[in-house]
């Protein structure tokens, strides 16, 4: 029996501190440009960066309040906000879903959609579910024939088809 797989991958703690750190962050970026354009109040009322400061101000003020707590209380925040086998099953989602955006400038959404269609399927199937090569081909191709016909034909917006999308369009004469 595996005994790492039940170890915490990072406790609550860390994400508090990471999140407060970054939303922190984020609140002195805004208020930085916020400074850049005018925070002050003119002859018309308020400057552009008046709003946007005081939310930014706001928002580092609320980041440095959860940070605090997180720093203190060391004891109170060591339970698990991700166990590794849990962690294994988003990536298990995520990186194919970042492959299928990094896929979609080059084979473009037609052919990354059902390249990722039928990946899911064939692991469904792995996993026990009971589709046949035929059933996944035909559900995979039927998606992406059935968003270039809504949206493409219908709806009159074609989505992006890619290098070999255009490739193809040009070398099978549809381009003008």
């Amino acid at each position: 029996m595996n005994m790492t797989a039940d170890k915490p991958l990072i406790t609550t703690r860390w994400v508090e501190i990471g999140l407060a750190l970054f939303t922190a962050a984020l609140g002195g970026i805004v208020m930085h440009g916020s400074l850049a354009i005018g925070i002050g109040w003119g002859d018309a009322g308020p400057e552009a960066g008046y709003f946007p400061f005081y939310i930014g101000l706001l928002l580092t003020c609320a980041s440095l309040g959860n940070l605090l707590p997180a720093l203190l209380h060391r004891q109170a925040m060591t339970q698990a906000f991700v166990g590794r086998q849990a962690f294994r099953r988003v990536l298990a989602v995520f990186l194919p879903i970042a492959a299928y955006v990094a896929a979609m400038p080059f084979a473009g959404i037609y052919l990354a959609s059902v390249l990722f269609i039928a990946w899911f399927m064939w692991r469904a199937r792995k996993a026990g579910q009971s589709h046949g090569r035929l059933t996944i081909a035909l559900v995979a191709c039927g998606a992406a024939l059935a968003s270039y016909l809504i949206f493409a034909v219908w709806f009159k917006v074609p989505l992006e088809a890619g290098v070999l999308g255009d490739l193809a369009s040009y070398l099978g004469g549809l381009r003008p």
